[in-house]
């Protein structure tokens, strides 16, 4: 079966620096599949390859049988490819109704069907129904999600790329949003979602795919995914990364079983390293050199009072490394 959307060999990413690699991953029409992995595997630079946001350096992307690669947003979103950006990208001075009459103006929906639709997004979210007059910088976070989700089904897409719809959002208000996303198929959407709540991701995903460092390291049935117990408590508890090597390194393990694991660890050592100490930094507000500095001063205070107590001198800071 010809997929609705066909990724293949894809290169891609910033400054002429990729940071996705030979990516395939196929969307077949009237199905959801879930983009997952931990922050930074390329999950978002994937979706705006596909939606023309970044260009594309090596590779081919095809939407309904159309090549669209480096084609621009606009075209793509014409063809029937609309993004729905993490962030939202709204217009917080604009009232709900302005928004959606907007973005029907730009999707090219005729004047006379442009209210509609608009009606019909209003019968998917009825709480932008009550809010219409209402400013979108004044709504909740849920329901400026709700607006950028309604103001990408107005122009009836075939495919639509979610990038994290969940994030900042309350656990009800997120469980109502995935329960949309599943009746979109029915509608004869098909989506791709990228998703940092992926028990749910994975409740409504017919099949999914995990990116790790920018490299597909599983692809295959939802479920299957679901029921490794260790990837989704991982991704549940937040440690995504932890999840995703999960996933990685039993792939890894079929694929080379001969490799030494002391071999793997010493060489994966650095980056969880450094991925700690950018949560750490995050979490404490803490600039990531400053975090080291302090460590630095730390662990010479304590080796200056180990010395102390037995009467050597112990080195400056840095000293040892001159």
């Amino acid at each position: 079966m010809t997929a609705l959307l066909s990724v293949r060999g894809l290169r891609c990413g910033y400054g002429g620096i990729p940071v996705v690699f030979n990516v395939d991953l196929d969307v077949q029409e009237a199905e959801v599949v879930a983009l997952l992995g931990a922050n930074g595997a390329g999950k978002t630079t994937t979706l705006r390859a596909i939606s023309g946001m970044i260009r594309v350096m090596r590779g081919d992307i095809e939407f309904a049988g159309r090549r669209i690669a480096n084609r621009s947003a606009d075209q793509v979103a014409r063809g029937g490819v609309v993004h729905v950006p993490e962030g939202r990208g709204i217009f917080p001075s604009l009232r709900v109704e302005e928004t959606l009459r907007l973005a029907a103006t730009f999707s090219g929906v005729p004047r006379n069907e442009a209210a509609v639709r608009i009606e019909e997004v209003y019968a998917t979210f009825p709480r932008l129904a009550e809010r219409r007059w209402q400013t979108a910088g004044t709504l909740s976070g849920g329901e400026q999600q709700m607006l950028a989700l309604s103001r990408a089904l107005i122009a009836r897409p075939r495919l639509l790329l979610i990038d994290e719809m969940s994030q900042g959002l309350a656990p009800t208000v997120v469980a109502h949003l995935f329960e949309i996303v599943a009746t979109l198929p029915r509608r004869g959407v098909s989506v791709l979602l990228v998703e940092q709540f992926v028990a749910q991701a994975l409740g409504v995903a017919d099949r999914a795919y995990v990116l790790e460092k920018g490299k597909v390291t599983f692809a295959g049935p939802a479920a299957q995914l679901a029921a490794d117990e260790d990837f989704v408590r991982g991704s549940y508890l937040g440690d995504v990364d932890v999840a995703t090597e999960t996933v990685g390194r039993r792939r890894r393990w079929s694929e080379a079983a001969t490799q030494a694991e002391p071999d793997a660890v010493s060489t994966a050592l650095p980056q969880v390293l450094a991925r700690a100490l950018e949560e750490l930094s995050r979490r404490e507000g803490v600039p990531v050199a400053e975090l080291v500095r302090q460590a630095l001063e730390q662990n010479g205070t304590a080796r200056a009072a180990a010395a102390a107590s037995a009467g050597t001198p112990a080195p400056q800071v840095g000293e040892e490394h001159a």
